[in-house]
């Protein structure tokens, strides 16, 4: 690629240095400002992926042990519910034993007025 300048000057040093013009520093310069804007919103873009991963991640740990507290949970429930559990704290409970069931009949429906 050549570049044509438009002028040349003098250096400190005594070697004659090359000027760019105005359009191609501006070109530059818009270039790097796309590239630096695209770097940018990729770098914010794999960040936010970065940290919903984790979110994700943290969500799913919660998960696990809220099921394994609900499997406890059932456990716990089935015990006290089991006829053993209720026979052991009958006396507790002041429940007595039944020799006879009585069942009660709905004989029919009776309307109030």
């Amino acid at each position: 690629m050549q570049i044509y300048c438009h002028e040349t000057t003098r250096a400190r040093n005594g070697r004659f240095q090359r000027e760019l013009p105005g359009s191609v520093h501006r070109a530059m310069l818009g270039v790097l400002l796309v590239v630096f804007v695209i770097g940018g919103g990729y770098l914010y873009s794999v960040n936010q992926s970065a940290v919903q991963g984790y979110h994700m991640r943290t969500l799913e740990k919660e998960i696990g042990k809220l099921k394994q507290d609900n499997a406890n949970l059932k456990i716990a429930e089935a015990d006290l519910r089991s006829l053993y559990r209720i026979e052991s704290v009958e006396g507790d409970l002041q429940m007595e034993k039944v020799d006879t069931a009585v069942y009660f009949e709905e004989r029919g429906s009776v309307a109030l007025k």
